[in-house]
């Protein structure tokens, strides 16, 4: 339990003398109190009463104090082991010793000893641990602060010895508030180390290594006096200079109303950076710096800006113990926080842990960050800047922050809700800046013999201006630190160039740069070469991506280290080559590259960018050429990951050199900024034909394979805007064929295991895609992946992500970086390039989302759900900004933000309100429309000044957006010939709506004209469910509950791609990314998918002969070559039974095939369908035989011919059996009568009996010729009969049922002979027997087979390869293999022998079973996971595309034939090359 507060016992004490107020003073007040106004206050007299009460008060001050001295005491002998904390005791107890007789207030000396004693009982116990808390962090400050109000208060007691001067108002208001701050810092100690006990110190010690110093990785180099900041020249302010500046700052670090962010700001050379040094070593000294990060764009991890909060986070967690505690807890909470985008970043590894420990953390703490301009991402520094400025109020620390005044930093740092102190450098008085500069020229030239005179100095000053950098460079040109130069000439030289008239400062600074480039330059010492040589070494430094090592540079250059190195030490005036083995070379300062790339400025130096990039990138190529080979880091198996490679870094390291990273990163940023020449193209062309693989290989291994595929689509872009007409078209396939195999792997879990770039990629590439034609000749012992599905390139997705729920909602960010989906209850963001989740919420306690929109400017989005409640988020900070906003009553709200991004308009029901997207307040509305339906749509016009809504009930409306009226009279899209409304879109400049009716048809309207322009646009087989315009609407997209998604031109009505398929259920939502070379769709089975839209060619899918519907049922023919299918849709389609390809065109019929069979001869198939016939074809000419049988009255669901030939029988829902004579078509006898539905029926092999199963449970058997009834009703099963099998050599047959049973039944006695058998399968849809009747073969719903014992019923393989009902099940006529038709689409061909054969599964080794099983069995096989992996433990075989895992063939399973053709893979173990033998694949070796 907390004890009771001291200031709470004074004031109940005090109470009970009449003293319930205590003048100015506040009990428990810090606040200064107020001053006497009046100069000789005059109090009255006291009362006798009152001196009575006085005298009570002095009495229980000594009292109080004699316990405060003693627990003061206490502190101080604990505080033994902390020499700073004893000090500060002890001077306190002197202090109030002293002050306790000279202090006229005497009710406030009696509270503050209350509350010292208070305290220090509570810090004694801790006071020997706090020396081991920190050595100049946060507790050192608290001491040193208390040491300065104690020093004060000392000087005035002892002052004049106790005369009268200390008992001036003044004085005591004084004394009695330094004590208050004093108590107040105590009590930050005491709030620290109740944050952490002794034990946890130990713990803190270890999480900080083993959690902070390895997974925060701060960047060293980014401190301001780091060793890296003396290679860059980097230094404080010469002594007397910037002082007015610095004294600011320091005023505003020690003001505690100051406001939390200081910017500091000024052009190119000014000397932020200089300055920032300075005032860090104060804030050092004076234990006020809690984190520095100094930027850099000279170096790549000091220019990334999300390496700031993690730097930040790991000096906090030095600076603060207690931030250390909060931190590590939420380290073990919350998995690797500091791995989140930027906003989630800084609040899990920054603001929270500090607002934890707040009462921890001394007042005037800073966080310095330099030149953040000079971060590498513009979208990244502006997200950064609103995660500073909205948590910054917050926080009990300051932030000083110093960068150009760019345009996206000036715009966050005038943020409406929220301004920074502000300096401008640039806006400082001349003369000021002058002297500054003077004092440091002064010094940077002391050593310079003979030194300048006054008068140089002064003209060089003039000439700097405001400008620093001006300055500094003139002092490294003419006093060098190392090498001899002749000083006393370059500043003649300098001093020399006449002054332009218009004297701008930017023109003083060219002036300077040219004269030192006219030295390093120096024609009458330099021969060409050299001269070369330098100039390419300069250029190569500015294009440079990211800074180059000398080595690199030589490298990608090839010209000699030596070369460089001297024409590096020709720029050391303008260049910095850091010391050390790293040697980065970069640019002094900024200025510098914009002086070179502007050909007015630098003239005879100019760098003409376009011709120097297209130099490196053939160096790039170049590098590639000779440094990539296959298995580049020797990786030694296919089976692991690469995170799970123990000594990979080192790998990477000894393989893959700095410069052939380089080249790997970044030969298409150079090449997109060339032109298309001869050379380049022939160097593009043998990349892509010879080096690819290798280029993934070291892209993958370096965790940069999802920047791979944005380099091949800027090269892509790029290629198509150079090469117009199309003038070199193989080239550019070859672009978008890799384009699309680096797609796939980097989306997908493919990228998790280098190796399986050859083992998993190249197979399962389309045969048409120049990789496979380029790179599968090179290799051998791969799988064999054959089959029509792989022929031609097919419109399938390149990224599949399954979810948690029903994807109500897709979207693209205007940018097309990224998209979001809403599902259940949750809005996730996924970057393009990776598919890595970059943002992603949970909202608790809501219904379903089903509206997610982007602001046009990027920077919000907002969220609707079921419930009607509404949220807004910052992208970049992931804050959330509103929630829920809700008009009451609303639900299903649909969404669209203005133009200018600052307003969310809403429909829900019959209500449109308009909403400020920055504070989520109501700016117009509610509005009240007509009640509408599901199917609604609305946007804001282009000046944002209207709202075009498009009502479920086909009225559009022109609203005014402020009042909400309609502008024009609502016009009706309804189209009664067609059906009722489906889906809306509105095109982005809300010049047209595009509306779908009834069975598909769409049709776009113009808005002004009122009027239909295109349509109707037919192409999906049912409802339409999704629409969507591109970005310039030329094209609309549709999606289907047919599940396919389709492409048209609005101008035309022309279909120009489609159908996409890839998604199992209805498409709910579809969006086209700004570039329209990207579309995404979510669905309602669970998925979202991401595709690939080419734009080169039509993107047409080619005709392909596969599965189209569901498969209802198959039949093997007995001469054992072909298989039949019959689907939903009234296709039968026949197929090979060795590969699986179609063997005639498929035969049509106008309703769906319920069954189908065979002739015993082959040459006849025959159908039951749903509109009640039997239909025949010939097998060999595709023609129908006769007409069809007609005699059933409802849908016949089962046709078998008898094992002779000579009938065929039908049963039907109508309850009937009709047998028919097959050479004269007609019926024997009479219908035969069941008690219900017929759901099968089967002959006997002599061909004189005929089994049928009900729908009501019972069995008949029946005398084929007499048309009595032998056995029946049997009973036995509790539910439906599908489907019934007689044993081709024995009297018996079998049953499967609805009630998820198999019987076996005597055919001499109709008794049940053995089961009933539960496979704990679910609901039996097919059963067949084997050729020698000891197995049945059984299809359950859900997508398992089972192969049971015919005699015990036991299990003896159960296969899960379909992923829905399996409707149909039939025997090869030798017996060696079965065939089974799902409802998933598919026809499987299964290997019965093996998977029923101890012997056999030993003898058929596949890759699917592990090594070493004495007795495999198929329960024993890999699994086949969600992202396509297909592994056995850690043992990850090999990995599927997702447009091939549906149709992907299993063990045993040679054959799968699907929607897009036919698969066949052969898994034997014997004839590959993988797991440890994986590296023997490729051909031709390391190809050196």
């Amino acid at each position: 339990m907390a004890p009771e507060s001291a200031t709470g016992k004074s004031k109940d004490f005090l109470a009970k003398l009449g003293f319930s107020k205590l003048g100015h003073l506040r009990l428990g007040s810090s606040r200064t109190p107020s001053r006497s106004t009046s100069p000789n206050p005059s109090p009255n007299p006291p009362t006798t009463h009152q001196e009575q009460q006085w005298n009570t008060i002095k009495d229980y001050g000594a009292m109080t104090w004699k316990a405060t001295e003693t627990a003061l005491r206490l502190l101080e002998k604990n505080a033994d082991g902390f020499p700073p904390l004893k000090t500060a005791v002890g001077v306190l107890v002197t202090c109030l010793d002293l002050a306790k007789d000279v202090i006229g207030n005497q009710e406030e000396y009696v509270k503050l000893a209350d509350e010292f004693k208070d305290m220090a009982s509570t810090l004694a116990p801790y006071a020997s641990k706090l020396a081991a808390s920190d050595e100049g962090g946060s507790i050192a400050l608290i001491i040193k602060s208390i040491n300065e109000e104690l020093g004060e208060i000392k000087r005035q007691l002892e002052r004049g010895k106790f005369k009268k001067t200390v008992e001036a108002a003044d004085d005591q208001s004084d004394i009695l508030a330094r004590y208050r701050k004093i108590d107040s810092l105590f009590r930050r100690l005491v709030s620290d180390v109740t944050l952490r006990t002794h034990v946890e110190i130990g713990k803190l010690r270890e999480a900080t290594d083993a959690t902070l110093l390895r997974t925060l990785i701060p960047v060293d180099d980014a401190r301001y006096n780091s060793a890296y900041s003396t290679a860059v020249k980097r230094r404080g302010c010469t002594a007397s200079t910037r002082e007015q500046i610095l004294d600011d700052l320091r005023t505003w670090v020690k003001d505690p109303d100051g406001s939390k962010v200081f910017w500091m700001n000024g052009m190119a050379g000014t000397g932020k950076t200089t300055i920032l040094y300075s005032f860090c070593e104060w804030l050092e000294d004076d234990k006020r710096l809690v984190g520095n990060f100094f930027c850099s764009r000279a170096s790549a991890s000091c220019g990334d800006l999300n390496n700031i909060t993690r730097s930040i986070a790991y000096q906090l967690a030095h600076y603060s113990p207690a931030f250390r505690s909060e931190l590590c807890k939420i380290h073990e909470e919350k998995q690797n926080p500091h791995a989140l985008n930027v906003g989630e970043q800084f609040k899990w590894v920054v603001a929270m842990p500090l607002e934890k420990s707040k009462d921890a953390i001394p007042d005037g703490a800073i966080i310095v960050i330099d030149a953040l301009d000079e971060c590498s991402d513009i979208s990244a520094t502006a997200l950064f800047l609103k995660v500073l400025m909205t948590y910054a109020t917050c926080l009990p620390i300051k932030f000083l922050v110093a960068s150009r005044p760019e345009p996206v930093i000036l715009k966050n740092m005038q943020a409406p809700n929220f301004l920074p102190s502000m300096l401008r450098l640039h806006d400082v008085e001349q003369s000021f800046v002058e002297a500054d500069i003077r004092l440091y020229l002064q010094e940077a030239l002391y050593t310079m013999l003979p030194r300048p005179s006054s008068e140089n100095i002064d003209q060089l000053a003039r000439r700097s201006g405001k400008l620093f950098i001006y300055a500094a460079t003139v002092a490294r040109y003419v006093n060098p630190e190392d090498g001899e130069v002749n000083s006393k000439a370059r500043l003649d030289t300098i001093l020399g160039i006449s002054p332009s008239s218009a004297s701008l400062q930017e023109q003083e600074l060219d002036r300077l740069y040219r004269s030192i480039l006219s030295s390093a330059f120096d024609k009458t010492r330099l021969e060409e070469r050299e001269l070369n040589i330098v100039s390419l070494v300069l250029w190569t430094v500015i294009c440079a991506i990211e800074p180059m090592t000398t080595s690199m540079m030589s490298t990608i250059l090839a010209i000699p280290q030596e070369d460089v190195a001297s024409s590096l030490s020709r720029l050391q005036s303008v260049l910095h080559v850091q010391e050390g083995p790293s040697g980065l070379v970069s640019i002094l300062h900024a200025s510098f590259p914009d002086f070179l790339l502007n050909e007015a400025r630098s003239r005879d130096f100019y760098c003409n960018a376009i011709e120097h990039n297209t130099k490196l990138a053939h160096s790039c190529f170049d590098v590639m050429s000779k440094e990539l080979h296959f298995n580049m880091c020797d990786l030694e198996s296919s089976y692991d990951f690469d995170e799970d490679v123990t000594d990979l870094e080192q790998k990477i390291q000894a393989n893959i050199s700095v410069a052939l990273l380089y080249a790997c990163k970044y030969w298409s940023s150079h090449l997109v900024q060339c032109d298309l020449t001869s050379s380049i193209h022939y160097q593009l062309v043998k990349f892509l034909k010879f080096r690819l693989l290798f280029w993934m290989e070291v892209l993958n291994l370096t965790k940069f394979i999802s920047t791979g595929s944005k380099l091949l689509s800027d090269t892509l872009n790029w290629f198509i805007r150079k090469a117009p007409g199309h003038t070199f078209k193989e080239t550019e396939k070859e672009l978008y064929d890799v384009d699309l195999f680096v797609k796939i792997f980097s989306l997908g879990a493919c990228k998790k295991s280098t190796p399986h770039i050859y083992i998993s990629a190249l197979p399962f590439c389309y045969k048409s895609n120049s990789v496979y034609q380029n790179y599968w000749s090179k290799t051998h012992g791969l799988l064999e992946v054959n089959g029509t599905s792989l022929i031609q390139q097919r419109n399938a997705p390149i990224g599949v992500w399954k979810i948690y729920g029903s994807v109500n909602r897709v979207v693209f960010s205007p940018d097309g970086s990224t998209f979001a989906a809403g599902y259940g209850n949750c809005v996730e963001i996924r970057d393009v390039q990776s598919g890595e989740i970059v943002f992603s919420t949970l909202l608790e306690n809501t219904a379903s989302i089903m509206a997610v929109v982007f602001s046009p400017d990027n920077s919000k989005i907002a969220a609707g759900s079921e419930n009607g409640n509404i949220w807004i988020w910052d992208i970049q900070s992931a804050n959330l900004i509103a929630e829920p906003l809700n008009m009451e009553g609303t639900h299903n709200p649909f969404l669209a933000f203005s133009w200018d991004s600052w307003k969310l308009a809403s429909y829900s029901g019959s209500t449109i309100a308009v909403w400020d997207s920055s504070s989520g307040k109501v700016l117009s509305g509610p509005f009240e429309t007509e009640k509408s339906k599901y199917y609604n749509s609305l946007a804001f016009t282009p000046d944002d000044s209207n709202i075009l809504l498009v009502s479920g009930i086909d009225m559009v409306h022109i609203l005014d957006a402020h009042t909400g009226s309609d502008l024009a009279e609502p016009f009706d899209i309804t189209n009664k010939e067609v059906g009722t409304l489906s889906s809306i879109a509105i095109s982005p400049d809300t010049s047209m709506v595009a509306v779908s009716y009834g069975e598909g048809a769409i049709y776009i309207w113009d808005i002004h004209a009122r009027t239909t322009i295109c349509g109707p646009l037919v192409g999906h087989s049912t409802w339409v469910s999704a629409l969507a315009f591109s970005q310039g609407g030329k094209k609309l997209i549709s999606g289907s509950y047919d599940t396919t998604i389709q492409i048209w031109d609005v101008d035309t009505g022309n279909l120009v791609a489609g159908p996409f398929e890839g998604h199992t259920l209805t498409i709910s939502s579809l969006a086209l990314s700004s570039d329209g070379t990207k579309l995404i769709s979510g669905s309602w089975d669970w998925s979202v998918c991401l595709w690939n839209v080419f734009t080169n060619e039509n993107n047409m899918a080619s005709p392909c002969q596969g599965v189209t519907g569901y498969i209802w049922a198959v039949a093997w023919s007995l001469d054992g070559t072909r298989i039949a299918s019959g689907q939903e849709n009234g296709t039968v389609a026949v197929w090979s039974a060795q590969n699986g390809e179609a063997v005639i065109e498929p035969f049509h019929h106008s309703s769906p095939i319920m069954s189908i069979a065979f002739s015993p001869n082959s040459s006849i198939i025959s159908a039951g369908t749903w509109d009640r016939a039997v239909v025949s074809w010939d097998v060999r000419t595709g023609e129908m035989v006769g007409e069809p049988f007609q005699g059933h009255s409802l849908c016949v669901t089962s046709v078998a011919y008898s094992p002779n030939g000579s009938m065929i029988a039908s049963g039907s829902r109508d309850r009937t059996i009709i047998i028919r004579d097959c050479s004269t078509g007609q019926m024997i006898g009479n219908p035969l009568c069941h008690n219900d539905w017929v759901n099968s029926v089967a002959f006997t092999p002599e061909s004189n009996r005929l089994v049928s199963g009900g729908d009501n449970g019972s069995i008949y058997v029946w005398n084929v010729h007499t048309g009595q009834i032998i056995f029946g009703p049997i009973k036995g099963h509790k539910e439906a009969v599908y489907s019934v099998a007689c044993s081709p050599d024995r009297p018996q047959f079998v049953s499967g049922s609805e009630d998820e049973t198999l019987c076996m039944w005597s055919m001499t006695t109709g008794k049940m002979i053995a089961g009933p058998f539960d496979a704990h399968c679910g609901v039996v849809y097919s059963v067949t027997y084997s050729r020698d009747s000891t197995k049945i073969i059984a299809g359950f719903e859900g997508g398992t087979v089972c192969v049971l014992d015919a005699e015990k019923g036991n299990i003896l393989a159960s296969i899960t390869g379909h992923t829905s009902d399996v409707a149909s099940v039939a025997v090869s006529p030798d017996g060696s293999k079965f065939v089974s038709g799902s409802k998933d689409g598919s026809v499987r061909v299964w290997q019965l022998d093996i998977l029923t054969s101890l012997e056999s599964l030993r003898n058929a080794p596949t890759i699917w079973m592990p090594a070493g099983i004495i007795n495999p069995t198929i329960s024993d096989i890999a699994k086949c996971h969600n992202d396509g992996w297909v592994g056995l433990g850690n043992t990850h075989l090999f990995w599927a595309p997702p447009e091939f895992r549906e149709d992907l063939c299993y063990p045993c399973n040679p054959i799968t034939i699907g929607p897009h053709g036919t698969t066949h893979i052969n898994y034997s173990s014997s004839k590959l090359f993988i797991g440890q033998t994986w590296s023997k694949c490729w051909k031709d070796g390391r190809q050196d």
